[in-house]
């Protein structure tokens, strides 16, 4: 080999580039695809895992937990919007807000901008008894999409307390976000 054939030479280069430039513009698509998979179940997983956190919390404390849509992380909202958030706090009183600061046990948000979570109309709040059950009638909170406004799925909340979660194809449109 001489010195001569030490280097790449343009056409080679152009080349290379030329199959990478194709191989990402096959392949980004795909990452988009998964990235927004993963935000969708992260969602899935912050909602069902604080709601079964306040069941646990209900049961071993022996009072009441009631479970409500927050914007701020101290006050209940009196809407149907849960996508800025969310609070757990001991409610003894079974009051429509937290008697204290330290009564909240835990605060729980959507960490993309991209979804909108909303329960249905007429249920605000999910309050579990020291027995486990949730009072009151079955409670579903809807995630959607606001990038093209289809219904991803829902979390559902049983009056024995129990979480389910289902998802959708994502073809329908979302009838709980404006």
């Amino acid at each position: 080999m001489n010195e001569r054939n030490a280097g790449v030479t343009l056409i080679e280069l152009l080349t290379a580039l030329a199959v990478l430039a194709v191989l990402l513009s096959l392949a980004v698509p795909s990452f988009a695809h998964l990235r927004r998979q993963a935000r969708i179940g992260a969602a899935y997983h912050a909602l069902t895992a604080s709601l079964a956190g306040a069941r646990l919390a209900a049961v071993s404390h022996g009072m009441p937990v009631t479970v409500c849509p927050s914007r701020d992380g101290e006050r209940c909202r009196k809407d149907l919007i849960w996508e800025d958030g969310w609070i757990a706090f001991l409610d003894p009183a079974r009051a429509a807000q937290p008697a204290a600061p330290d009564r909240i046990l835990q605060r729980g948000s959507l960490d993309d901008r991209g979804l909108a979570l909303r329960s249905t109309a007429g249920r605000h709040w999910i309050r579990y008894q020291p027995t486990g059950f949730s009072h009151g009638s079955n409670l579903s909170l809807w995630i959607c999409s606001r990038e093209d406004g289809t219904e991803i799925g829902r979390v559902a909340v049983n009056g024995a307390g129990r979480t389910r979660s289902e998802r959708h194809a994502a073809t329908q449109p979302c009838r709980y976000v404006p």
